[in-house]
């Protein structure tokens, strides 16, 4: 099956070459000149905040799209003031803009119902950690992170019979799986502008587990340990 995020990504990157050519070829210069010099990088980084919004509108999450669109605002600051007419480049200070939007955030969340510090399968902002049970993890689990930093670790990994999916979901964000050596890891990570690390997959012999999501403009690090 072919992942909506990778085809995205990679019709963004050919794009993204196209208008390297064409800008090469000064026939961008005119539509340029009416909203001031706007590098291509800052354009291709846009797109992909503004695809993040635009599946996080999708799913509801109304909340998780205000951060990402303040910083859609300190990229283009320059060139909404020029298209305005400001003399003032600097429209709004940087740290006041994401303060506000920080603020934004936490209001909707809280009157949402999903604004939590610390919770079992859902961080948002501030360290979270989340303890799964090995003994009856035997289906899929959910995980997500949001701007904060959360840690994944498994108890009783002795009582574990395999064939367990973890699905993750991490945005702009820091995710530590620990996973016990003696098992056997396999991942599936979708990774946007972020990216992934792993110590190895573990014993090849053991228990399988199916690590499986998308990690946005984040990074997530699986480590093996010995329990």
């Amino acid at each position: 099956m072919i992942k909506t995020g990778k085809v995205f990504w990679g019709i963004l990157l050919i794009v993204a070459a196209v208008l390297m050519i064409v800008d090469a070829l000064g026939i961008l210069a005119p539509i340029m000149g009416a909203f001031g010099a706007i590098s291509l990088f800052r354009v291709v980084l846009g797109l992909g905040l503004l695809y993040y919004i635009v599946s996080r509108l999708v799913k509801g999450k109304i909340g998780s799209i205000f951060i990402p669109l303040s910083f859609i605002f300190m990229l283009f600051e320059r060139n909404i003031a020029f298209a305005c007419g400001l003399e003032n480049e600097n429209i709004i200070s940087n740290w006041l803009l994401f303060f506000c939007a920080l603020i934004i955030t936490i209001g909707f969340n809280m009157i949402l119902g999903n604004f939590r510090i610390i919770v079992n399968d859902h961080g948002n902002f501030g360290r979270s950690v989340m303890y799964i049970d090995s003994s009856d993890f035997t289906y899929g689990k959910k995980v997500e992170n949001n701007f904060g930093s959360y840690n994944v670790i498994f108890e009783n990994p002795d009582t574990y019979q395999g064939n367990g999916v973890l699905n993750i979901e991490n945005n702009f964000g820091q995710m530590n799986i620990s996973v016990p050596a003696q098992w056997h890891t396999k991942t599936d990570i979708e990774n946007n502008f972020a990216h992934t690390t792993s110590t190895g997959s573990g014993d090849p012999n053991g228990p399988e587990l199916l690590i499986t999501g998308e990690n946005n403009f984040g990074h997530i690090s699986i480590t093996t340990i010995n329990s």
